[in-house]
């Protein structure tokens, strides 16, 4: 019964109207949106939630007080599974021993995680849902089976009822935008991060390398190109850039047609789901949809690409490589590494500790184009439509994204052995923080802006640049378009299939004739009904222009 009047006791409080803390996080974009209401969950604040429920019962009749006290049922002990992308950090049962000890206090329910790897997750994540085994919660993102998942009806609905009861430290807490964006033909089936994320993109190099062969600066295609023609001549035994896996196979593709686009009249940007290769002008308000393959710069993009690959920059074994790029700069077998600023932050003082004669640097690799103000839909954590303890998933999602002591163990490991803090905000990695990196256990979907930390120190010049990020940070104009498939699940399917295998092969370059294989590439679209799906994605995008406008 305690557990049950703490989580009464904490609703109460909330609608009595607790004072609210202002969030702060480690790159929240500079944007005019409120920052989310936070209630810290205290042994204070649980007694005086307490005391506020049973001031209030006793002005109530006697059934409706003893309705309140009730609260959620979890008086059965359950065992939640929850799936994450990525690989399991060495640490990360020690982490969760922590977090079910807390968990089970709480909500009377642990976790058991299991993990998609990065060269797994595209084709396992589909089959999970189907397979008959019992699970409850998963990562997803606008990326990562969102949309797809909502509209099979294979995620469980968050309705408003279901977030003010299982969840009341999100319901007060979320960011309203968020909430909104999070919805699919009117309905909730993710919880969003509550964090303002402005992805952008940098290099990591090898300064010894660099120094030794008098290699300035690592900061544009042009220089990245400069360095690893050094490596390919000089370092027979290290890949330059070792991409490939799943999860960074288009890495370098992303960063040219970004350039490209951005140089352009026509400011294309990908639409809908990835897979499905969508594109259209920024700049056209008819909302054409076509083929990314149709627009003007891919061609010259592909055969940079092939350039790249013809000189040796990857592995020919790119295609089959299950080890993504910067894992490969970890373990000192390639000198190059491109990836996000935020997994940069979380390896950087490793690799320094680890390495130091590496002398490791860091540089933009936006290359002038302007960092995406990312849709809170980037991250996300939801509900397995047939979980058999839907309502339990969602308290103990409430817990991880809004517990500080929880939030914090997910996202950084144990305190005094992981990271250490300083100040309010910030924390210093430890050594042991090999085996449990700062944010880089998908922890994604419950980060918070109201408890992140930054790490102090870190790479150098960081700060700089996310000043420089945030002032040209835009959001793009399809930025939380959500494009509902439910008429064309089956184009999508055979184009997915496309997308795995031709696409992913031309944006590593391996073609021998890249305007002979985009035709061929054109014509397996059009025969998966590519203009079909194109056509409806139009037809939403126009309808999404006009409730914008």
């Amino acid at each position: 019964m305690r557990k049950k009047t703490r989580i009464s006791g904490l609703l109460m409080a909330m609608l009595l109207g607790l004072g609210t803390l202002s969030g702060c996080g480690s790159e929240p974009a500079a944007t005019g949106s409120s920052t989310p209401a936070d209630v810290p969950v205290s042994e204070e604040s649980e007694e005086a939630s307490d005391s506020a429920s049973g001031q209030e019962s006793a002005s109530e009749s006697a059934p409706e007080a003893e309705a309140q006290a009730e609260g959620p049922d979890i008086s059965e002990e359950v065992t939640l599974t929850m799936y994450l992308i990525g690989d399991r950090p060495v640490d990360n049962d020690e982490v969760f021993a922590k977090i079910n000890e807390k968990l089970k206090a709480e909500i009377n329910a642990t976790i058991d995680v299991k993990f998609m790897s990065w060269g797994e997750y595209e084709q396992k994540y589909p089959l999970i849902f189907a397979s008959g085994e019992d699970w409850d919660i998963i990562y997803t993102a606008d990326w990562c089976f969102y949309n797809a998942q909502a509209t099979k009806q294979g995620f469980w609905e968050i309705t408003q009822d279901a977030l003010d009861t299982y969840a009341p430290m999100t319901a007060a807490s979320i960011y309203p935008e968020a909430w909104e964006q999070a919805k699919v033909d009117g309905q909730v089936f993710m919880l969003p991060m509550n964090y303002k994320e402005i992805t952008s993109y940098v290099y990591m190099a090898r300064g010894d390398l660099m120094d030794k062969y008098d290699i300035k600066s690592v900061a544009s295609l042009d220089e990245a190109e400069a360095y690893m023609d050094a490596i390919v001549a000089n370092e027979p035994t290290l890949i330059p850039l070792d991409v490939g896996s799943d999860y960074d196979k288009l890495f370098v593709f992303d960063r040219m047609w970004q350039k490209a686009n951005w140089e352009s009249e026509e400011k294309v940007a990908g639409i809908g789901t990835w897979q499905a290769m969508g594109s259209v002008s920024e700049t056209d308000d008819n909302a054409e949809v076509k083929g990314v393959y149709d627009q003007p710069e891919f061609q010259g993009v592909i055969e940079r690409l092939k350039s790249w690959k013809d000189k040796g920059f990857w592995s020919k074994n790119a295609v089959v490589n299950t080890q993504n790029n910067t894992e490969s700069f970890q373990a000192g077998k390639s000198a190059l590494a491109l990836c996000n600023a935020n997994t940069a932050k979380s390896i950087y003082t490793q690799m320094s500790t680890e390495h130091p004669e590496w002398d490791v640097r860091v540089f933009d690799a936006q290359d002038g184009v302007p960092p995406v103000l990312n849709s809170y839909l980037a991250n996300g954590m939801s509900i397995f439509s047939k979980s058999k303890y839907p309502e339990r998933a969602l308290m103990a999602l409430d817990y991880l994204r809004n517990d500080v002591e929880i939030n914090n163990l997910f996202c950084y490991g144990i305190e005094g052995k992981h990271w250490e803090a300083s100040g309010d905000n910030a924390l210093v990695s430890l050594p042991d923080s090999s085996n449990y990196a700062y944010d880089s256990n998908c922890n994604w979907g419950v980060r918070n802006d109201a408890s992140w930390r930054v790490v102090e120190g870190g790479i150098p010049g960081l700060e700089e640049l996310n000043a420089q990020w945030k002032e040209t940070a835009y959001s793009r104009r399809y930025q939380t378009f959500v494009f509902n498939d439910g008429d064309v699940k089956n184009e999508i399917a055979a184009i997915t299939e496309i997308f795995n295998s031709e696409y992913k092969l031309l944006g590593l370059g391996f073609t021998d004739d890249p305007a002979g294989d985009i035709a061929k590439l054109k014509e397996k679209m059009a025969a998966a009904g590519a203009d079909t799906v194109y056509a409806e994605m139009q037809k939403q995008a126009q309808e999404f222009l006009t409730n914008e406008n």
